[in-house]
């Protein structure tokens, strides 16, 4: 890249429009690096019409009061050493983990 090179930032002392702008020298890939991350952009037309900043992305709701999912019981019998046969309802698969539970506790 060439330098020295300008960055620009809004608002500023010189009109353009109905915006106004900012601007000065950078020298070196390092002081880009930190007008860029100080607010400052690469062109003009990034500094008068600046990307909208990326949406927040929602962490998923875990709900810890529902039922264990077939996957999920699959895998606790599968930790437990249980030999799930497909066949079985979940709610016999659910009484199977329980009982190896209430062996393991010596209930």
């Amino acid at each position: 890249m060439n330098y020295p090179r300008m960055v620009y930032r809004t608002p500023g002392p010189n009109p353009v429009g109905a915006k106004s702008f900012a601007h000065e020298s950078v020298a070196d890939d390092a002081a880009l690096a930190a007008a860029l991350a100080d607010g400052w952009f690469a062109s003009l037309p990034e500094a008068l019409d600046p990307p909208a900043p990326a949406a927040p992305v929602a962490a998923p709701v875990v709900d810890d009061d529902a039922p264990p999912t077939r996957a999920e019981m699959e895998a606790q019998a599968a930790r437990m050493g249980i030999d799930v046969d497909r066949r079985w309802s979940d709610k016999t698969l659910l009484d199977k983990i329980d009982a190896a539970l209430k062996a393991d506790e010596g209930l």
